[in-house]
């Protein structure tokens, strides 16, 4: 095992190209989790691996600094460097996984995790309902960057981007990584289902704040479902229920920005009236019983509601995708949906009313997203009709 420092900053020539390998691999840490980093390390083969610790470990918290180490050279014969952060759970069979990830998009940078309650959460979670095996990512939210592959020249051109930022502060590397790919108009995709999951544990960088941060569809809690091979591309909505509020992520214009507001105020862009969203749970029997079943087990009815409420958004959303044009498209695998129909309440309401109610009521709550599931599209439907 090696370690790099971050002074080891060289490159080596581009190597002819060969037949796909397995990119370089690097494990990025603070010293306080050496140990943790070193086992993780420990579980992925392959000749050109190392740990790279943070080079100014009693400085300011954070990771750019790091991060700046990992992505930089030398690359020996390598097309790609996967960069992995020390709180990580890979997948069964994930160098396998990230081979096969890489063969099928060489030039693009790929992420193996998004935040099952984050943006990008959302564009996930709707690619394993869908059956697509990527999602494209939202790009001005911050780059899920706990397991990301680059190419070489794009992860040489990072390292020296972070070199410079460096002399100025220290931003987020995930923010940094999102600004970088946008200026150079690079677009992350997000492999789906994800094929690490955040191991939790306390944060260094103070994101404790945010709850549990798992995976919207970890391939391992999916049963190890079948990847499809399409992309679910940009949309001009994504629900987003964070912190038991239901939202709506919308483009903001042509340069690629986004906003997030209440999902009655941005749902309109679906051609859906709001007003049907909210009436929709008082015409039908089982989504009423179910949200007073779940009432009496302990949910607040605003918590349950607005789980209802994000699945019959998710619902509108999937049958406003265009039909698959592409060879590889497919229905979603069972394993892989269900895991996604979970994480839709427990990615939202995990932070407000912790997980141990609500795998309580897991249930209950997995019919009434089915049902909000398919009345949304069942809203959509009628509306394009």
């Amino acid at each position: 095992m090696t370690q790099i420092s971050a002074g080891t900053h060289g490159r080596s020539p581009a190597p002819a190209r060969t037949a796909p390998r397995l990119p370089g691999i690097r494990v990025m840490a603070h010293p306080r989790r050496r140990d943790q980093a070193e086992a993780l390390l420990a579980r992925l083969h392959g000749a050109d691996r190392a740990l790279v610790l943070d080079p100014e470990p009693e400085g300011p918290p954070g990771p750019l600094r790091t991060a700046a180490a990992a992505w930089a050279g030398p690359y020996g014969e390598a097309r790609h460097r996967l960069v992995l952060q020390d709180d990580v759970v890979p997948a069964e069979n994930f160098l396998d996984l990230v081979a096969e990830a890489v063969r099928s998009r060489p030039d693009d940078p790929i992420a193996f995790y998004s935040n099952w309650n984050h943006w990008n959460g959302s564009a996930v979670r709707l690619a394993a309902l869908s059956g697509a095996g990527w999602a494209q990512a939202i790009p001005d939210e911050y780059a899920p960057s706990l397991a990301v592959v680059l190419p070489r020249a794009l992860a040489a051109d990072f390292a020296d981007h972070a070199q410079r930022l460096l002399a100025h502060g220290t931003p987020p590397d995930d923010e940094a990584l999102s600004a970088f790919l946008r200026e150079r108009g690079r677009a992350l995709f997000i492999a789906v289902p994800n094929l690490v999951e955040h191991r939790g544990g306390d944060s260094l960088v103070g994101n404790d704040v945010q709850g549990p941060r798992f995976s919207p569809c970890f391939a391992d809690d999916a049963g190890g479902g079948r990847r499809g091979s399409s992309t679910l591309q940009a949309l001009d909505f994504y629900p987003h229920f964070f912190k038991g509020h239901v939202y709506g992520i919308v483009p903001t214009g042509p340069g690629g920005g986004h906003t997030k507001a209440y999902w009655d105020e941005t749902v309109q862009r679906t051609g859906v009236d709001p007003v049907l969203v909210r009436e929709a749970a008082r015409r039908e029997p089982t989504p009423a019983a179910l949200l007073r079943d779940l009432a009496g087990a302990g949910l607040h009815i605003h918590h349950a509601t607005a789980a209802w409420t994000a699945a019959v958004l998710y619902g509108i959303t999937l049958e406003r995708l265009p039909a698959p044009t592409d060879a590889g498209s497919r229905a979603p695998d069972p394993a892989v949906r269900a895991r996604a129909v979970e994480t839709i309440p427990l990615g939202g309401l995990a932070q407000v009313v912790g997980l141990p109610l609500l795998h309580r009521v897991m249930e209950p709550l997995r019919r009434l997203t089915e049902e909000g599931l398919r009345a949304g599209a069942e809203l959509a439907a009628a509306t394009r009709g």
